[in-house]
């Protein structure tokens, strides 16, 4: 994951069970999005700071 760091524009994340969010996060280029489509029934932490510092977005559907 590391040689993949700051290389993606975007990341769909499909995902409908609690998994860690941060290790994606690092492989969006600033100004990346990252999109939840469906979301697990339990509360999803998003690191905050990463998301400002990054300029990073997350939109959802």
């Amino acid at each position: 994951m590391k040689a993949a760091a700051a290389t993606l524009d975007g990341i769909i994340d499909t995902g409908s069970t609690v998994h860690p969010v941060e290790p994606l996060m690092g492989l969006l280029k600033a100004h990346g999005k990252m999109v939840f489509v469906g979301l697990p029934d339990k509360p999803v932490e998003l690191p905050v700071f990463p998301m400002v510092a990054g300029r990073r977005r997350r939109p959802g559907a």
